[in-house]
């Protein structure tokens, strides 16, 4: 069930507005100008304690800040809009940033051919993030849809034909409160996909776009918490989901109770490094910690944990030649066999 508290604040004649909506485990803030523009974000918390500590403190900050409760004005387009095409949405989104800005946005799209309700457009950016294509399929009844961006050098007509094949029928999987992992159905070089909830794709126009993402096995766990998912896909070390000509990106979660006697030389000579629960970790980290590791007191522990919540153990007698070998094995699963 959805909470949500609003804000307003009189900025010099000027009344600027700030709500926050939990929804679970995820909080959605909006700000802006009143009748005018206006900017969010969202957060996917730990869990539900966390969530609505969160809520209390962003709360605390704002009313700190001179906002005042007020009650929130009725959305009433939200009604008007219920049963309304997902293209209507966005053209009444889009168009509110500025005018013309919905055929600005539209231009360049063109409808898939043999593929109902489903358009794609080019971005011929030769700079930032480079060319790429974006689509967007419709669900059935064309109120809600899928978007997904797949850059050039990755993209292949004959693996975007079989994940159109595979999404299509399953665009409303997407729209039941979570994201489904790994569903098993190859695409190319991939053996899953992940089709991924509105609130992970920014709970863009009024949560009626989800997404689609082709993965390999080892990127996503089936057990994974929609906080570690969110993590995988948008955290400290995501996956390029965009990139479909990519190797496997497998999932990392640390934990690690390191302690040198005499300092680690690498981290200025502070005695001990410490992450208590299993954090989501650049392979960076991993290889910086298992330098480490070699150099720590006897009882220190790093502790490696793969998509299928298996847990790998080491400690400094365990370090040698043979630890990379060993740690990529156990983080590719059944994939390294196929790449060895």
């Amino acid at each position: 069930m959805s909470e949500v508290r609003y804000f307003e604040k009189n900025d010099d004649g000027a009344v600027r507005f700030w709500r926050i909506r939990r929804d679970g485990i995820r909080c959605h803030m909006s700000w802006g100008q009143v009748d005018g523009r206006t900017q969010g974000s969202s957060m996917t918390l730990d869990d539900l304690a966390h969530a609505e500590r969160h809520v209390a403190r962003k709360i605390g900050e704002k009313q700190r800040q001179g906002y005042v409760e007020v009650t929130p004005p009725v959305l009433v387009e939200a009604d008007e809009m219920a049963d309304a095409p997902l293209l209507d949405v966005m053209r009444v989104h889009e168009d509110k940033r500025y005018a013309g800005a919905w055929d600005a946005y539209w231009a360049g799209y063109a409808a898939v051919d043999g593929r109902a309700g489903v358009f794609a457009k080019f971005f011929d950016f030769r700079g930032g993030p480079g060319p790429f294509y974006e689509y967007l399929v419709l669900s059935a009844d064309e109120r809600r849809g899928l978007q997904f961006v797949v850059k050039q050098p990755g993209h292949d007509l004959r693996t975007m034909s079989a994940l159109l094949d595979f999404v299509c029928p399953r665009t409303e999987l997407a729209f039941d409160g979570r994201s489904h992992h790994k569903l098993p159905a190859p695409i190319g070089r991939f053996d899953h996909v992940l089709l991924r909830a509105p609130s992970l794709c920014g709970n863009r126009y009024g949560g009626r776009m989800a997404g689609a993402t082709p993965i390999f096995d080892c990127e996503i766990g089936d057990q994974d918490t929609e906080t570690l998912v969110e993590a995988r896909l948008q955290g400290r070390d995501a996956m390029p989901s965009t990139s479909w000509d990519r190797e496997p990106y497998p999932v990392i979660d640390l934990k690690f109770d390191l302690r040198s006697a005499n300092g680690f030389a690498d981290l200025g000579g502070r005695t001990s490094l410490q992450e208590k629960k299993f954090k989501v970790y650049r392979r960076s980290m991993l290889e910086r910690g298992i330098g480490l590791l070699s150099a720590a007191t006897p009882d220190s522990t790093f502790e490696i944990r793969n998509f299928r919540r298996e847990i790998l153990t080491l400690t400094p007698a365990d370090v040698g030649p043979q630890t990379p070998a060993e740690i990529g094995r156990f983080l590719l699963g059944d994939a390294a066999g196929e790449r060895h």
